[in-house]
C-alpha cells in the first residue's frame, strides 16, 4: 500500500469515527441540558416545581422519560443512518442501557423513602462515563467522570450543599464539556487515536 493509499485509509477511518461518535456526544450534550436546564428552573421557581405534595417528583421523573423516548428514536435512526453496529457499539449501549434504568430504580426508591436520588444519580452517571471513555479511548470522558466521581464524593461529605446546584456544576463538568469535545472532534486527536489503532493491530 501506497503512502496515499494509507493516508486515505486513516482519513475514510478518521470520517467514519466522527460519525459513529457523535451520537454519543449528542446524547451526552442533550441530557446535560436537560438536566442543567431542569436544575436550574427548580433552584430559581421552587414555588413552581414544588406547588404540591408531588408536584416535584412529577417534573423530575416526566421530563427525563420524554427525553429517553426522544433519545431512544435518535439513537434508532442514527445506528439506521450508520447502517450497522460494532461489538463496540453494543457494549456502549448495554451499559448506558443498564444505566438507565438504574437511573430509574434509584429514582423510585428516593420517591419511596422521600430522599433526594441527585447524589447517588451523580455516583452511578461517573462510573458510566469513566467505563465508556476507557472503553472508547477517549480521555475527555473519562477524565470527566473521575471528576465527577471526586466531586460527588466531596458532596457526601458537605451535606450542607444545594444539591439542585451540586447537578448543574457535576453535569457541566462531567457530561457537557467531554460530549461537547466528543461532538466536535479535533482532526488531530482522532488522527493520534488511529495512530495507536493501527500499532495495536501491528502487534
Amino acid at each position: 500500500m501506497t503512502k496515499e493509499e494509507q493516508l486515505n485509509v486513516i482519513n475514510n477511518a478518521i470520517k467514519q469515527t466522527k460519525t459513529n461518535l457523535k451520537p454519543m456526544g449528542f446524547n451526552l450534550i442533550f441530557w446535560s441540558v436537560v438536566i442543567i436546564s431542569m436544575s436550574l428552573f427548580h433552584y430559581f421557581f421552587p414555588e413552581i416545581v414544588q406547588y404540591s405534595y408531588y408536584s416535584a417528583a412529577i417534573y423530575w421523573v416526566s421530563i427525563p422519560l420524554i427525553g429517553m423516548v426522544y433519545t431512544t428514536y435518535y439513537n434508532i435512526r442514527s445506528g439506521i443512518k450508520i447502517g450497522y453496529e460494532t461489538q463496540l457499539d453494543r457494549v456502549i449501549r448495554i451499559i448506558w442501557s443498564v444505566f438507565g434504568l438504574a437511573w430509574i430504580f434509584t429514582v423510585g426508591i428516593s420517591l419511596v423513602y422521600n430522599a433526594n436520588p441527585v447524589q447517588d444519580v451523580l455516583f452511578l452517571l461517573s462510573i458510566v462515563l469513566i467505563m465508556t471513555g476507557l472503553i472508547i479511548k477517549f480521555h475527555n470522558i473519562t477524565i470527566g467522570g473521575f471528576g465527577l466521581l471526586i466531586f460527588t464524593v466531596y458532596t457526601y461529605y458537605n451535606p450542607g450543599l444545594n444539591l439542585l446546584l451540586v447537578n448543574v456544576i457535576g453535569i457541566t463538568f462531567g457530561m457537557l464539556i467531554p460530549g461537547l469535545s466528543l461532538y466536535y472532534p479535533k482532526a488531530d486527536v482522532m488522527l493520534h487515536y488511529f495512530h495507536v489503532v493501527e500499532e495495536e493491530e501491528e502487534l
